[in-house]
């Protein structure tokens, strides 16, 4: 790579100074935006609906944890062995796969690898259209026209898909204007996540949140985290002034966490209570509850215990790794 790497970009915990990915910012805004995906997204939810119980579930999920261990590996060690090899062949840090494919894969590889690629992408694709067309559907449409039938249900799901391909075809031609596709993604993330993950993980462990404070905190803090993106991205707004304050993006998604948060907590305080029933199907009574198991379960049939193990061997790898 023609850029100048320094040996900042071995290492994934950079200094609190570093002007792009702090450490403090890494870890604390990875979590929200995690939380959102991995717990409230559709895409994934959709799954752990699917499963025959609760059990199920629960280690469906954990397994998928594990699973997720290795896209670390499949994307870092290819970036290492084209900085090892191709160093001076590549200009932008975006052409690493491609340079890779180019000058490693023999012709025949190179067209089972884009089938691969595209079969990946088409079902990543194919879920979030299901996601949103069902989220429309069923969610919006159904609870404003309890009445819709099962065909016009279809058909607005149809519509919903078409229409959100249309938007993210034309969006798509901002995607060179962020840095890297970590950015992209993450940068987009960080005006969704932070209300969604407040509102969920605030309805579990505070027993006195409201029905309001959880709608007011989504629509303000949906506006809020998309009104500062728009601020800070500069083909829109002209400069990027957020990140020009020294503010990078992976920390404005922990501050506007942070004013959901309170949102969450005043709206809570001025707004009538939740019904003791209702809240006891969705908010633990003591947060501590969360780590109390099911009675005859011991060693790895204890849904704690492989969580505790997945979580230990996180860390290790972050440890040895990072």
């Amino acid at each position: 790579m023609k850029e100048t790497v320094g040996p900042e970009y071995f290492n994934m915990w950079r200094s609190a100074s570093d002007p792009d990915f702090p450490w403090p910012s890494l870890l604390i805004a990875s979590t929200i935006t995690g939380i959102w995906y991995w717990c409230t997204d559709q895409t994934i939810v959709q799954r752990v609906l699917g499963a025959k119980s609760l059990e199920d579930a629960q280690k469906g999920a954990l397994f998928a944890g594990v699973l997720k261990f290795l896209p670390a590996f499949i994307l870092i060690l290819p970036g290492t062995l084209a900085y090892v090899l191709f160093q001076q062949d590549i200009e932008d840090p975006n052409q690493t796969l491609p340079v890779l494919i180019n000058e490693l894969l023999p012709t025949g590889l190179k067209g089972i690898f884009a089938a691969a690629l595209l079969a990946a992408l088409m079902s990543t694709i194919a879920a979030a259209l299901n996601s949103c067309s069902s989220l429309v559907a069923l969610d919006i449409v159904k609870r404003i026209k309890p009445n819709l039938s099962d065909d016009s249900q279809v058909k607005i799901g149809r519509y919903t898909a078409v229409v959100v391909m249309i938007i993210a075809i034309l969006w798509s031609t901002q995607g060179d204007k962020f840095g890297s596709i970590f950015e992209a993604i993450n940068n987009m993330a960080g005006a969704l996540a932070p209300p969604v993950a407040t509102v969920f993980l605030l309805g579990i462990f505070y027993k006195k949140g409201t029905k309001d404070a959880a709608f007011y905190t989504l629509l303000i803090g949906l506006i809020l985290g998309i009104a500062l993106f728009l601020i800070d991205f500069k083909p829109i707004s002209g400069a990027s002034y957020i990140t020009d304050m020294g503010i990078p993006f992976l920390m404005r998604t922990w501050w506007v966490f942070c004013i959901c948060c309170v949102l969450y907590f005043i709206i809570s305080a001025i707004t009538p209570k939740t019904d003791p029933e209702v809240l006891s199907q969705t908010t633990l009574v003591k947060p501590g509850d969360i780590f109390k198991g099911k009675e005859g379960k011991k060693g790895l049939k204890d849904i704690r215990v492989l969580a505790g193990l997945v979580f230990a061997a996180l860390v290790i790898l972050y440890c040895v790794f990072g």
